[in-house]
């Protein structure tokens, strides 16, 4: 398989989200930036009206990377997000949220690490709007949260060259790291020790079965007459996530919060 491929095939597991997308203009050029970096179409959350998918505008802007049209996905968040193990959000104001936050460098070397680590991890980079970017729910949908190094007289950038500068610096990263390596059988070896040793965080839809858990059993136990729903719905969810939680560790969770619910003589919808 030759390095292009190589690469690709680990780009491919890096999925792009976009919540709230309102210009036309701006889905075609992010059309043409993932295809110019070998990265995959994107997932559109609640677009607005205007973004159109068959608009002229759309195709114009993405010039010879059209084809990506008809590729482009049309999902809620949560069902988005489900088999990512890490949740990149992008944000040019900084959060008062409790979601950790990493330098934009740090964030490129650990998520193209666990991509070249395991097969079967899946990242999601997460944008929002044009105007407003992503809410404190949607961010608090993310494991990690990343401020672009801009001017700080002027710390937003267009949606389609945040894009272009996250596609083109992960590709790169990717393919420093990869290429560096030593000789095939050598890494293999090194990647399955590796592997052994680290903890490959859980998808984040067992998460979500988790913080389900939670917030079923504090119904029950009327947790949330004590204070804000909200609030503590967030903290809950900080928690899981600020854990690390591996897949079998939180599938444990899971049975043991239910084993609870039976003994309340109640079951949760599925």
């Amino acid at each position: 398989m030759d390095r292009n491929k190589l690469l690709s095939n680990h780009l491919k597991k890096i999925q792009w989200v976009f919540v709230g997308l309102t210009h036309p203009g701006n889905l075609g050029a992010i059309l043409r930036a993932l295809k110019n970096t070998g990265c995959s179409p994107p997932i559109l959350i609640d677009p607005g009206a205007d973004v159109m998918i068959n608009c002229p505008q759309v195709r114009s802007r993405a010039a010879h990377a059209k084809d990506y049209v008809n590729d482009i996905e049309f999902r809620n968040l949560e069902t988005a997000l489900g088999e990512s193990r890490m949740v990149i959000g992008f944000t040019a104001r900084d959060r008062d949220i409790h979601v950790p936050k990493k330098p934009f460098e740090e964030i490129l070397e650990t998520v193209s690490e666990n991509l070249l680590r395991w097969d079967d991890f899946k990242v999601s980079f997460v944008f929002g709007s044009e105007k407003c970017g992503l809410s404190n729910k949607e961010l608090s949908r993310c494991t990690l949260v990343c401020t672009l190094d801009v001017d700080e007289s002027y710390p937003s950038l267009n949606i389609s060259h945040a894009t272009l500068l996250v596609a083109y610096s992960i590709r790169n990263t990717i393919k420093r790291i990869f290429f560096m390596k030593k000789d095939p059988a050598t890494e293999i070896r090194d990647k399955n020790n590796l592997s052994r040793l680290m903890k490959k965080p859980a998808r984040q839809k067992t998460l979500y079965s988790l913080e389900r858990s939670m917030i079923f059993l504090a119904e029950r136990v009327n947790f949330f007459n004590r204070g804000k729903r909200e609030n503590s719905e967030m903290k809950m969810r900080r928690w899981i996530v600020n854990n690390n939680i591996e897949e079998e560790d939180a599938r444990l969770m899971i049975s043991f919060f239910s084993e609870i619910g039976k003994k309340f003589n109640c079951t949760e919808d599925k």
